[in-house]
């Protein structure tokens, strides 16, 4: 893991990797349960110009002894052999439903100089429960896509244009670096054409290639009156975008 500067709160990441190493495979002993442990609600989380991006891990774990505390970290790469590591920055607040159940809220901040290309991707949130009995319930509970934004741009052209007539979508595609928070061109992606009228909804004309500077250009047939626009899915690093509509008045 790349040496890096914490953020404001954030433990040391030398020793979040220590504990990371520890992310084996899940062990249990007793009836201590991990309830669910959702990570920044379930969604992905979108980062552009790194600034400084906290988010929340909620974990409810449950015995029916009691619940004595809730660990829980973030952690990249192999459980056996993490290449990077995130610990909460305090001490989490904690609620007993009852006598069994408890929930825990981790906060999470990272900072502009916490973040490299490299750590797109994957991240996943390692639990331990511990029971009041000495039980205990301890796994990689869930995961967070932590993606680097996009953007794409269109143009449609000529506007007006005849019915029938060809029309020239041309647009780009690119993406942040972390590593200087500027956008680059995105090569090689796949990336939607798609068309609404004045009152409909978005759908898929066809699917464009980006070229190896990034840039879209394609061919359709003008038949009516819409709004023309890229929309990229994103992949396993980096995040959707879609284009604003551009319009074209079809005669």
């Amino acid at each position: 893991m790349g040496k890096r500067a914490a953020a404001t709160g954030v433990a040391s990441l030398t020793v979040l990797c220590l504990s990371a190493s520890t992310a084996t495979a899940e062990t249990r002993q007793g009836d201590t349960q991990i309830l669910a442990a959702p990570v920044n609600g379930g969604r992905p989380l979108v980062i552009a110009a790194p600034t400084q991006t906290s988010f929340t891990a909620t974990v409810t774990a449950t015995d029916p002894a009691g619940i004595d505390y809730i660990d829980a970290w973030l952690y990249r790469g192999p459980a056996t052999a993490p290449t990077g590591g995130l610990g909460a920055a305090d001490k989490p607040p904690c609620t007993a439903f009852d006598a069994t159940a408890t929930r825990c809220t981790f906060e999470f901040f990272m900072d502009e100089n916490w973040f490299q290309n490299a750590d797109a991707g994957t991240w996943r949130l390692y639990v331990n429960a511990v029971a009041l009995d000495g039980d205990y319930h301890r796994k990689s509970a869930a995961s967070l896509s932590l993606l680097r934004d996009s953007n794409v741009t269109a143009n449609a052209a000529p506007e007006p244009v005849t019915k029938g007539k060809p029309i020239t979508v041309t647009g780009a595609l690119s993406r942040v670096s972390w590593n200087d928070s500027r956008y680059y061109r995105y090569a090689g992606q796949p990336v939607r054409l798609q068309f609404r009228t004045p009152t409909g909804t978005y759908t898929t004309v066809k699917t464009v290639t980006a070229s190896s500077t990034g840039y879209l250009k394609t061919t359709v047939t003008a038949t009516r009156d819409g709004y023309w626009r890229y929309s990229y899915p994103g992949n396993t690093t980096t995040g959707p975008a879609n284009a604003p509509g551009d319009y074209i008045d079809v005669r």
